[in-house]
């Protein structure tokens, strides 16, 4: 492999000597000449990478569609719909969704209480909320109160959800119902008891209203389910998917009726039970409107296929937002680089100092990080004791690939879920490594007031917390990363861009047995995140790719050249899958040992 010459003065005086030039010219003078005690030497340990790197196509992105069916069950349904042709239309829809798998559902039956089945891909569990607990139906319709059920059912959800999928995900709202709302109560106990108030006795009553009952009536005698209260509890659905940034959210609203003949055969007159086309109707669209959804009049006694809107996924292309490497095997000091052999973010001469293994990053075997164990040892933590903590990390999963276990994840108070908790595009354990907080957006923050943002430094590979020495900041990590608009692989929902890291350092690593590698082994990943266009406030995912290069000083490196170019596969896998027992690729190696897989 690649030497690095090392020009030594006293050789080559040696050798000049030899010279019979030399000797002429010496016997004339040797004023000015000192001996050199120490060699010259250039350290050769910077490493170039060029390659390219393609975002993931929008179809293969299955954006959730969760669809929350809000069904009246007062008793009028019995006039109005007695064959139950809702539920056979509802049925159907259901059915027929119920096999794509990014689809998911969730009913608030209501009446004068709410029945609610929570999100689930199974329409059969789903389903079970739609006919009333009785068979018969309630005795009101309350709209108000299943609305603000509504309003918790998706707030949960999102929270739920996380902020990335929630960026994704698209609520569909459907509100069916075949009346009015009832009880409609006017502010104040002194309103009188007039209809409809009369059939309910809810809405002048100081009495206390058992749990479960007209839920949204919270204080005494309050006005409820008027139009204002309904358009004020639309106005706050709608306002979660600002809140939360979800993809997109909707509420629909269907008016179920049938010909007056019809219902006078079956029940007579109902126009008790709050039976009122011309108030309903006008009410359910404005509720659609205020939605942004779609407003329908069914004849719920031939009409089944009213359910057909658009419950298509959202798609949107990717584009790359953050790009930037790191070698986990140096860290960034206030002076030069540390190394940092078994790669848990201790430099090494710090693990030697207080009797930690530099050759593992647990070494207590406790589960939990050296790193996370000696930074917080003033927490209840210990790096050489198995007991300390007292409660263990019983959990070695890492679901969202960040590198921090969710047992550590835990106390961090990060989302384990989320590579990226606090969304400023850099993954948690990074954050960590490199003491910066996981839980605070901060890369424009210059904690260590050296004139760069955190940002920066990251990218850069200097110290973002610990002001650095001038000659650090003067000699970054450099990068150039242009988009892709000619080739073969480029294509409607895909952007590809070229790139080039420049003057990544490398260090002398010490053998770490496990992996029987050797010394001097670098382990560098490349972190290419992407974010979804025109979905506001949605998350980006993380894709990495990993090389392993190798430095035992200025004796050897592997690249000779230091560069390593198109001609390498290398791959982008999704961070969450990320194994770098498979996925990185060491430099020297065979390159067809590299297995398929991953993004590109």
């Amino acid at each position: 492999m690649g030497r690095v010459a090392t020009t030594n003065l006293s050789v080559l005086t040696f050798l000049i000597l030899s010279s019979p030039v030399w000797f002429t010219l010496v016997s004339c003078s040797n004023a000015g000449l000192e001996p050199l005690t120490e060699p010259l030497s250039y350290v050769d340990d910077k490493l170039s990478i060029e390659g390219q790197y393609c975002t993931s196509p929008a179809d293969e992105v299955a954006f959730p569609v969760k669809i929350l069916i809000v069904i009246d069950q007062s008793a009028s349904l019995q006039c109005t719909d007695p064959g139950n042709n809702r539920l056979t239309a509802l049925n159907q829809a259901g059915s027929a969704l119920d096999s794509l798998p990014n689809v998911q559902f969730a009913v608030v039956g209501f009446a004068s209480w709410s029945k609610i089945t929570d999100f689930t891909t199974s329409w059969a569990e789903a389903r079970e909320a739609l006919a009333p607990e009785d068979g018969q139906g309630g005795p009101a319709t309350d709209y108000q109160g299943a609305l603000s059920e509504v309003l918790r059912v998706l707030e949960r959800d999102m929270v739920e959800s996380g902020p990335a999928m929630a960026a994704r995900t698209k609520y569909v709202v459907l509100f069916l119902s075949d009346g009015i709302p009832e009880p409609r109560c006017n502010a104040g106990c002194d309103d009188g008891d007039e209809p409809p108030d009369a059939l309910y006795g809810v809405c002048n009553t100081t009495q206390t209203i058992p749990d479960g009952y007209y839920v949204d009536m919270h204080t005494l005698c309050p006005d409820y389910n008027q139009p204002a209260q309904l358009a004020q509890k639309a106005s706050d659905i709608m306002s979660l998917a600002e809140v939360y940034g979800v993809g997109d959210l909707t509420i629909s609203t269907i008016f179920l009726f049938a010909p007056e003949e019809e219902i006078i055969a079956v029940c007579g007159d109902i126009s008790q039970f709050g039976y009122d086309k011309d108030q309903a109707e006008p009410l359910l669209r404005s509720m659609a409107e205020e939605g942004l959804g779609t407003f329908r009049d069914v004849n719920i006694s031939t009409e089944l296929d009213f359910l057909e809107f658009n419950y298509e996924s959202l798609m949107a292309p990717y584009k790359s937002a953050e790009f930037f490497a790191i070698n986990l095997n140096a860290l960034p000091l206030a002076v030069g680089l540390g190394i940092d052999s078994d790669r848990d973010g201790v430099p090494d001469e710090v693990e030697f100092e207080y009797g930690m293994s530099r050759l593992s990053g647990d070494s207590d075997g406790d589960r939990f990080g050296d790193l996370i164990e000696h930074r917080y040892a003033a927490q209840g933590f210990d790096a050489l004791d198995p007991a300390v903590p007292a409660i263990g990390c019983t959990s070695t999963a890492d679901r969202d690939g960040d590198g921090l276990l969710e047992c550590e994840e835990m106390f961090l108070l990060t989302n384990p879920l989320l590579a990226d908790t606090d969304g400023d595009r850099i993954p948690d354990n990074i954050e960590v490594r490199l003491g910066l907080d996981p839980t605070v957006h901060d890369t424009a923050v210059d904690h260590d007031f050296d004139g760069k943002l955190s940002g920066f430094e990251v990218r850069a590979g200097t110290n973002p917390v610990v002001s650095d020495e001038k000659n650090t900041l003067l000699n970054p990590i450099r990068y150039r990363v242009e988009e892709v608009t000619q080739g073969p692989v480029q294509l409607d929902d895909i952007t590809c861009y070229d790139f080039f890291v420049q003057d990544m350092t490398l260090v002398p690593t010490l053998n770490i047995p496990d992996e029987a590698k050797g010394k001097g082994f670098n382990r560098i990943l490349i972190f290419a995140e992407e974010e979804p266009v025109s979905l506001a406030g949605s998350r980006g995912r993380f894709h990495v790719a990993c090389i392993e290069a190798r430095y035992l000083g200025d004796t050897f490196k592997d690249p000779p050249s230091g560069r390593i170019d198109n001609l390498t596969p290398l791959r982008f896998v999704d961070l969450a899958e990320f194994d770098p027992l498979v996925h990185c690729l060491e430099v020297g190696g065979d390159p067809s040992d590299i297995p398929d897989g991953g993004v590109f």
